[in-house]
């Protein structure tokens, strides 16, 4: 490409030439505006592609500018996202000791109900046996006195204490 440059016009070419030179000048300046208007529209050319250019880097620009925001925003939705996270598996820690702690209570209530159900039977077994010397006992005793008596005679007074006994 060349500089386009002003024209410099020959005095001598102005003044009057013979038709040979016109016709010479006539044809090189044909192909100097054949070549200026080529240089012209490839300077144009140029200028509209370095357009493009910058507006493509105007639009990657704000496509970038638009990734960096949707980054930010991505961020930020998984910064809370990790805070709920985190406040979930605490609850649920908490829960799950809650869970063991009531676990290991209620058998420990287990084990006191079944050693007061055990010493309760065991209770309940000897007062049988108590009740069964007593009545065994009373029962002894007042065939004794049944006895004692039977040798002597029976008067209403006896019998009144054999009663009153029991």
């Amino acid at each position: 490409m060349t500089i386009i440059t002003p024209l410099n016009l020959d005095q001598s070419v102005a003044s009057g030439a013979s038709p040979k030179i016109i016709k010479k000048l006539e044809k090189k300046y044909a192909k100097d505006a054949k070549r200026e208007g080529e240089d012209v529209k490839q300077v144009l050319k140029d200028v509209q592609s370095i357009e493009k250019e910058k507006a493509k880097a105007q639009k990657a620009s704000r496509a970038s500018i638009k990734a960096e925001q949707k980054v930010e925003k991505i961020n930020k939705l998984e910064t809370a996202t990790q805070k709920v996270l985190n406040k979930a598996v605490h609850q649920h820690e908490t829960a799950v000791v809650e869970l063991q702690n009531a676990e290991r209570d209620a058998e420990l209530k287990r084990q006191e109900d079944k050693r007061l159900a055990a010493e309760l039977d065991a209770k309940r077994a000897l007062a049988a046996e108590a009740l069964k010397m007593q009545i065994e006992n009373a029962e002894g005793r007042a065939n004794q006195l049944r006895e004692l008596r039977g040798e002597g005679t029976t008067t209403p007074d006896s019998t009144l204490s054999e009663t009153s006994s029991h």
